[in-house]
């Protein structure tokens, strides 16, 4: 569920205590910075030249401004789609020696495209782009929205243990010609297990889509009318809203008397792929891992 129609374009622990950290990886990384509400990081390029990017795991491409990349100097590919012609307004680039904070994540691929028309319509979190998931894939990266910090490992080369109760992770794809998304087991909803989306730019708790409200129960709440604006999804979309008993991760209580999200007709839906999204106003009282390389999820905190 982006905010400029990129997905259209391209058609943790419960209960008792943890293990100690030292069986993890060490975990480097910077400050998670504020932008709009939503997480951002300040990240050095090989150049020395900083730029402002969202964390952004609810995307599987990174992208970032045209003029920002124009400004950079970066040379700008084209893209093309599967009918190899070239698509309008797109291009590719690479971001050279990328660090966070004092961890390194080397060269990222970016896809190239004009976020300013969005940022100027308050339609995406002003910044000069995003990182996807995928710039992480193979590593361990942690959110920790509680003490404001984003951190990640170096590249995998062994599986790493489950510390406690962790959920799955996959990428099915968003709807049935959509591109290939991060869905978590482990959330539920007034006790019944979901699949859901992580996207951390969805600044609502948990949104259930159509295809799941019969079998979780939530009938009645989906009928509701009242509606909140959610600006930064799908250009900005209304979603129906009511209020569920407790949103969990593996029987942790993340939130109760929560509201509950329902898409509205504007809202990208997945097909029937996977159960609902959760977002910023579910995990922002905890830290977030996600093993990149055993793909798998938990929450601490």
């Amino acid at each position: 569920m982006r905010p400029f129609g990129l997905l259209l374009v391209l058609t943790l622990a419960a209960g008792g205590l943890l293990p100690a950290r030292a069986q993890m990886p060490e975990m480097r990384g910077g400050a998670m910075l504020d932008c709009s509400g939503l997480p951002c990081v300040d990240v050095t390029l090989a150049s020395g030249k900083h730029l402002k990017m969202l964390i952004d795991t609810g995307d599987v491409s990174s992208v970032l401004d045209t003029q920002v990349a124009k400004n950079l100097g970066l040379e700008v590919l084209p893209v093309k789609g599967a009918d190899g012609k070239q698509v309008p307004g797109y291009g590719r680039a690479v971001l050279s020696g990328l660090k966070i904070g004092d961890a390194g994540l080397g060269d990222v691929k970016v896809l190239v495209m004009d976020l300013a028309a969005y940022m100027s319509k308050d339609q995406m979190p002003k910044s000069d782009g995003s990182l996807a998931y995928t710039a992480f894939k193979g590593r361990m990266l942690e959110m920790d929205y509680v003490g404001r910090k984003v951190r990640f490992s170096d590249l995998q080369t062994g599986d790493v243990q489950c510390p406690g109760q962790c959920g799955e992770l996959t990428t099915p794809t968003f709807g049935k010609h959509g591109p290939p998304i991060l869905v978590a087991t482990g959330f539920s909803v007034n006790g019944k297990a979901i699949t859901a989306q992580i996207d951390s730019l969805f600044s609502g708790t948990m949104l259930i889509y159509p295809t799941s409200v019969e079998k979780l129960g939530l009938v009645e709440e989906a009928r509701s009318t009242k509606k909140e604006r959610i600006k930064y999804t799908d250009g900005g979309v209304d979603m129906m809203t009511s209020v569920a008993t407790a949103e969990a991760f593996k029987g942790r209580v993340l939130a109760k008397d929560a509201t509950v999200y329902f898409a509205g007709p504007e809202v990208h839906l997945p097909d029937g792929m996977f159960d609902g999204t959760v977002g910023h106003a579910l995990l922002e009282h905890s830290v977030v891992v996600m093993d990149l390389k055993g793909m798998r999820v938990w929450l601490e905190g």
